[in-house]
């Protein structure tokens, strides 16, 4: 990078390094400054020119680099200090519009030269996009930093367990024959501790194909798919009641698959919990079943936090939350979606996202978020 900023007309400073440019070197009075505020000063844009107390020009070409030690003798701010500087420095007088297009010309050149986080992230975002084995090897690194925290997860499991089954034997004993689940659902406080040990174990046991992937891969069974999505859709009917929000089912399907029913619902699971989590009080939010000869696709809609076209590709990384979703609501490990595609990848179930870009005219700050798996019949 040095060598390459050797061709910068313009002296340049990075890290308290200063370097010549091609046509203009380092005045004096840059190399003996001490204060260095062209270096601290953060306000502005980049290639923003600005004027420092000694008259000199100056401006941020990227994250960690100025260009200075120049004099733009037609800015509109120009001050006494800067006539003088001009006067002293005759051969480093520039025009404004000079600086302006040089600095673009550096920037144009992307990562490798300029040191631009936004640049960095675009160029990372593209190569998302365009190598997915880039991205299976992003994941695979995110996902051992949860190695350790699911090895601690051993002794918490049991007691969770433990919990879940004092409250469902209570249950049958309160409703003797009758579905555990609906049992809940008739009891407050028995039913509010029976679904919250479900649903925590629900998460946790998706976690192991995060982790272990291929386990997905084993273990086939044929099942129908309808009655099985129902499953988790009325423990998580229990959240969303709990939110006041209307959790409703559309469609149906007769349609049979062959996968391993876990990882299947594992992915159920993660889109269910990220739909629930984040519709606001009052909404409807549903899952909706469309059946073909070969296929059946279910669908998850309803209200979500801004996903940022930049963040599409990045939700289904693990640890990664989009911006506006971590403001909304502070709890989570971004690894509900992280699973959920891992599963979708291995099994091909097509797993995608997609956002209204309006914003939902009744709740604020909330956009219509549409998820899709789409299962292969079986024959």
């Amino acid at each position: 990078m040095t060598d390459a900023w050797g061709l910068f007309p313009y002296p340049t400073m990075r890290e308290g390094h200063l370097q010549d440019g091609s046509l203009v070197k380092v005045p004096g009075t840059c190399d003996s400054c001490r204060s260095r505020e062209c270096a601290s000063d953060r306000k502005g844009q980049i290639g923003e020119l600005k004027q420092c107390r000694f008259g000199i020009t100056f401006a941020s070409v990227d994250d960690s680099r100025v260009t200075l030690g120049i004099v733009a003798t037609d800015l509109p701010m120009a001050t006494k200090r800067t006539k003088k500087a001009a006067r002293q420095l005759p051969s480093n007088r520039v025009r404004a519009a000079e600086v302006e297009r040089a600095i673009r010309s550096a920037r144009a050149l992307g990562p490798a030269v300029v040191d631009d986080f936004q640049q960095v992230q675009e160029q990372i975002l593209r190569d998302l996009r365009e190598h997915p084995d880039m991205h299976e090897a992003l994941a695979m690194k995110l996902r051992k930093d949860f190695d350790a925290n699911l090895d601690q997860s051993h002794d918490f499991l049991q007691l969770v367990k433990l919990v879940r089954g004092h409250a469902e034997a209570l249950l049958l004993i309160a409703h003797p024959g009758e579905d555990v689940v609906k049992a809940a659902e008739s009891e407050t406080s028995l039913g509010a501790i029976y679904f919250s040990t479900e649903l925590m174990l629900l998460k946790m046991d998706s976690l192991v194909f995060l982790r272990e992937i291929n386990r997905a891969l084993g273990g086939f069974t044929t099942f129908q798919i309808h009655p099985y999505v129902l499953k988790y859709v009325r423990i998580y009917d229990w959240q969303a009641r709990q939110k006041n929000v209307e959790l409703r089912v559309k469609g149906s399907s007769h349609g049979r698959v062959t996968l391993n029913s876990n990882a299947v619902g594992a992915v159920i699971q993660g889109l269910l919990d990220n739909l629930v989590k984040y519709a606001p009080a009052g909404s409807d939010a549903w899952i909706g079943f469309t059946e073909s000869a070969n296929e059946v696709k279910i669908d998850f809609v309803g209200l979500g936090p801004r996903i940022e076209p930049d963040e599409v590709e990045k939700i289904f990384l693990p640890g990664f939350r989009a911006v506006a979703a971590r403001k909304m609501e502070q709890s989570g490990l971004g690894v509900g979606l992280a699973t959920a595609k891992e599963i979708s990848n291995v099994l091909g179930l097509h797993l995608e996202a997609q956002q209204d870009p309006a914003e939902d005219g009744k709740y604020l700050g909330r956009f219509k978020t549409h998820f899709s798996v789409t299962l292969r019949r079986s024959a």
